[in-house]
């Protein structure tokens, strides 16, 4: 037969289980508080580069008033080419 089991030598081997698991779960414990520093520092770093709403806001508004011009520009421009051809096809021919 094999080694006799006492109540002490298994309450000895259940003490060491426990202090060996209880060191894991420390471990463990570690890094995810690690982890979720790191990605608390993350998100403040996002937040503090990230655009407000109001940012976003007056920018919308300056890429409008853009866009407002380049249509206004191409609009002017589209007139000045129509204007030359009419007086080049048409020369000095007046329209009815």
């Amino acid at each position: 037969m094999g080694k006799k089991i006492t109540l002490s030598s298994l309450a000895a081997q259940m003490a060491k289980g426990f202090t060996s698991l209880s060191k894991r779960i420390d471990n463990m414990d570690a890094r995810i508080e690690r982890g979720f520093a790191a990605v608390a520092g993350d998100i403040a770093d996002i937040r503090k580069d990230m655009a407000t709403k109001e940012q976003i806001v007056v920018l919308h508004t300056q890429v409008d008033s853009i866009e407002t011009q380049l249509r206004r520009m191409k609009h002017d421009k589209l007139e000045t080419r129509v204007t030359r051809l009419e007086e080049e096809v048409f020369a000095g021919k007046t329209r009815a």
